[in-house]
């Protein structure tokens, strides 16, 4: 019995001295980083490289080539980010230009430039009341309601409607700039623009009815009706749907910005490390 636990004894001493050693478990760990790198799975990679570093640092070789490597992976991470965006904008920029058929580009309003729908050229529109589309290259939109006659109505809100249903906007109060007035002898115009979602939903539900005879209430110290002319709701539906596009380009633009951003700092890092070592 006593020979028995004893043979035991000696045999768990055996397999315990015939364990790996630390420099064998960092060796295969890092075999295993190159491999999960090569293949592109950068963030296991990473997770490898991470415990080599934070638990075996006292091999400073190897931890030290696992700082570099992961470092590399962070370079070839953003590279290959780049490469993406890259593709998602060439996407967007196809999907794109069909829709900006329908514009014209004008820097004559302002430091910013602007896109103007080709139905609704200011030459043509001058004298007509009428809901305009705003849209600049960076995708912002809003619409503006436009009121002539030869006597004031002094709007400030507008409604929208067909067969019982109706969206109506916030109020914009006269201040000389979304609220605005003047006059040219018994001319007399009103440019009331909604910003900022002021519209309360009247742009989406004019691009959804384009199809339909919608009606436009100007709500002022009097009234004043209009039926909207097709072109008009073609104006404010492509203005719409192309600024979500002209939204998604931008922002694609801005996080290309910041990895080209981001390479060049890894670059930098990596250049400072091999000047120091």
């Amino acid at each position: 019995m006593h020979t028995r636990y004893i043979t035991l004894f000696v045999i768990i001493g055996l397999l315990t001295g015939c364990g790996q050693s630390r420099k064998e478990i960092v060796s295969q760990k890092l075999d295993e980083a190159i491999q999960l790198r090569d293949s592109g799975q950068y963030n296991l990679a990473k997770l490898k490289l991470d415990t080599i570093i934070n638990n075996f640092n006292d091999l400073t070789e190897e931890a030290a080539f696992a700082i570099r490597m992961l470092d590399e992976i962070k370079l070839m991470e953003q590279q290959r980010n780049l490469q993406y965006l890259d593709s998602m904008i060439a996407v967007k920029e196809k999907e794109l230009e069909p829709l900006l058929k329908n514009f014209i580009r004008s820097d004559e309003y302002g430091s910013q430039p602007i896109l103007i729908h080709k139905r609704q050229r200011p030459e043509n529109s001058y004298n007509r009341t009428f809901i305009r589309a705003h849209l600049d290259t960076k995708g912002e939109f809003y619409i503006s309601s436009r009121y002539y006659g030869t006597s004031w109505i002094k709007h400030n809100q507008i409604k929208v409607y067909h067969a019982g249903e109706s969206v109506t906007s916030e109020v914009v109060p006269q201040d000389g700039f979304n609220n605005r007035r003047f006059q040219d002898g018994d001319s007399k115009w009103e440019i009331v623009s909604y910003k900022d979602g002021a519209d309360n939903g009247i742009i989406n539900f004019i691009a959804s009815n384009v199809d339909k005879p919608l009606k436009v209430q100007f709500i002022g110290e009097k009234y004043y009706y209009i039926v909207m002319e097709q072109f008009d709701k073609e104006a404010i539906r492509d203005g719409y749907e192309t600024s979500f596009v002209l939204q998604e380009l931008a922002g694609l633009r801005e996080e290309k910005r910041q990895v080209k951003q981001q390479i060049e700092k890894l670059k930098k890092i990596a250049q400072s490390k091999e000047k120091s070592s």
